[in-house]
């Protein structure tokens, strides 16, 4: 049975399907120390193997003393730190090489297998670390059990492969970039941002007034496929990252959906289904792209 041990206290904590961990009473791997926000990370179990996924925590989480800036699987012997508080991780379960922690799409981790042309969606819940803050670890962990079923459902649907979940977000993308397959993506954007009746969703609407909306944005691309490790691929380039800061732009544009320049072109359908949103400079690309938003 995989366990975190504290290495000052010798606490042992027993990890579960998906554990919540910060100081928060109800947090099932609870550390009760100031460096620890209250909820500060999450463990889920993927196929026999442990993944670590900061929450946007305050003083951070790190595996190895690397910063961990997306999910990170987690090894035999693995040193975890969480704020001011050390953790080792134990279990009998053999782990496949896997890169170390990195941002997806800052940085090419792989030799690529090959290259492909894709419809990408990046997904991410607007306002989560706030959000977190003001309800118990149990509903974090509720929640985003939801949010993973909610994207499984619209999205494995319409025919996309989810590449990862990144703690409060999904990243997933089609083959080919034809009228209909931005036509499907499109319809899960729609879908995903809509205000859900799910039953975490409903709570929190109803008893706190807390509106929990899925932001989405939408690229098409040249991306590399290959793999990270034994058994364990995914999806890297420009077009990644493109994807990634074309939602992060849905902030900005107070809009739910937003697509680049290079989705909607070449789609003459897709010209009624959004509208142009100007000219955006992104984070770590000298020039500024065109931006439409979803009517």
């Amino acid at each position: 049975m995989p366990y975190l041990i504290g290495q000052d206290s010798g606490l042992r904590f027993e990890l579960r399907d998906f554990d919540i961990i910060g100081r928060n009473q109800d947090a099932s791997v609870r550390l009760p120390d100031a460096g620890v926000s209250r909820q500060h990370a999450s463990i889920q179990q993927i196929d026999g193997l442990h993944w670590l996924t900061d929450l946007g925590s305050a003083n951070g989480s790190f595996i190895n003393d690397v910063a961990v800036t997306m999910p990170t699987v987690l090894r035999h012997g693995d040193r975890v730190r969480l704020g001011s508080v050390a953790l080792s991780y134990e279990s009998d379960v053999p782990v496949p090489d896997v890169a170390p922690a990195e941002d997806v799409g800052l940085q090419t981790l792989f030799m690529p297998a090959q290259t492909s042309r894709l419809t990408l969606l990046v997904g991410d819940l607007c306002g989560f670390t706030s959000i977190s803050e003001k309800i118990s670890a149990e509903q974090v962990a509720a929640l985003l059990r939801e949010f993973y079923a909610s994207c499984e459902q619209i999205l494995c649907s319409r025919g996309a492969v989810i590449d990862k979940f990144l703690g409060d977000g999904v990243f997933a993308y089609w083959r080919g970039d034809d009228a209909a397959t931005r036509a499907r993506a499109t319809e899960c954007a729609r879908l995903l941002s809509r205000p859900a009746d799910t039953p975490v969703r409903r709570i929190l609407r109803e008893s706190m007034g807390l509106e929990v909306r899925c932001n989405v944005g939408l690229h098409v691309g040249e991306v590399a496929m290959g793999g990270l490790g034994r058994g364990i691929s995914t999806a890297v380039g420009e077009a990644v990252n493109t994807a990634f800061r074309v939602e992060g732009l849905t902030r900005k544009l107070e809009a739910p959906i937003a697509a680049s320049d290079a989705f909607v072109a070449g789609w003459p359908e897709g010209e009624s289904q959004y509208r142009p949103a100007g000219i955006h400079p992104i984070k770590g690309y000298a020039q500024p792209i065109s931006v439409w938003v979803a009517v």
